[in-house]
């Protein structure tokens, strides 16, 4: 746990070193009012939409009641809220594109690129897995009383914001077929050009930490699954073994 916290420590330092020295630094380097205004541009996230986050999450709230009626009401506050977080995020552009999945995909890669140095795969694997198993395993309860075998595809890419807050772009290509993105390339690019992740790829990560977690899944439900190789895209399919 010590060593953990130690690295991630590291990271975190290496991650905000990168995102103040990073464009415009040097000539702030030499004026230290430069530097201190330079610092107060770069820290500065807000949006201008702070204080009218009610409101916002109002519009939106509208919207979305319009287009699902039979969805239940949504807090306009928390929403807008919300809704002010993603627009935050997205202005996060100037040493790369952040996107709403940023936070998650760093700390996935954080615990890949620890178990890789530490020769822990199989121990990252298992922490996560039972992390997971108690739902797993009511899911595959249900599987055995329905015989519907599907209803694991549904409980690792439907069910869990783990997943979908991860991924954007699950495709159904049957009920017992999908194919998504991964989404580890983009940060690993952004982070390798300034020593973070350093040596670990993305094949690594699908290989040794992405296939393994849901062969394991599938085993606590009852179910099999096959999961394909990375793809020359970064695309990832996972499919039913029908029994």
């Amino acid at each position: 746990m010590k060593k953990l916290t130690l690295y991630m420590l590291s990271i975190l330092m290496m991650v905000l070193s990168a995102n103040v020295l990073a464009g415009g630094h040097k000539e702030a380097m030499k004026d230290p009012k430069k530097m201190e205004e330079f610092l107060e541009k770069r820290l500065d996230k807000a949006t201008g939409m702070e204080s009218r986050q009610k409101e916002l999450g109002e519009k939106v709230a509208a919207i979305v009641k319009e287009m699902s009626p039979e969805k239940g009401d949504l807090d306009p506050e928390v929403l807008g809220h919300y809704v002010n977080i993603a627009v935050r995020t997205m202005n996060h552009n100037s040493s790369y594109q952040h996107e709403f999945n940023d936070a998650l995909v760093k700390l996935h890669l954080t615990a890949v690129a620890f178990a890789k140095d530490q020769n822990m795969y199989e121990e990252l694997v298992a922490n996560d897995v039972k992390t997971t198993k108690f739902m797993m395993l009511r899911i595959g309860g249900g599987i055995k009383m329905t015989g519907r075998e599907d209803f694991a595809l549904k409980a690792i890419f439907e069910q869990t914001t783990c997943f979908y807050q991860l991924v954007d772009d699950l495709v159904w290509n049957s009920p017992t077929s999908v194919t998504y993105t991964s989404p580890f390339k983009r940060v690993l690019e952004a982070s390798q050009k300034v020593r973070i992740f350093k040596g670990l790829t993305e094949q690594e990560v699908h290989e040794n930490y992405i296939i393994p977690r849901y062969k394991a899944y599938a085993e606590i439900m009852g179910v099999k699954l096959d999961v394909s190789p990375l793809g020359p895209n970064g695309e990832v399919t996972v499919s039913l073994i029908k029994s």
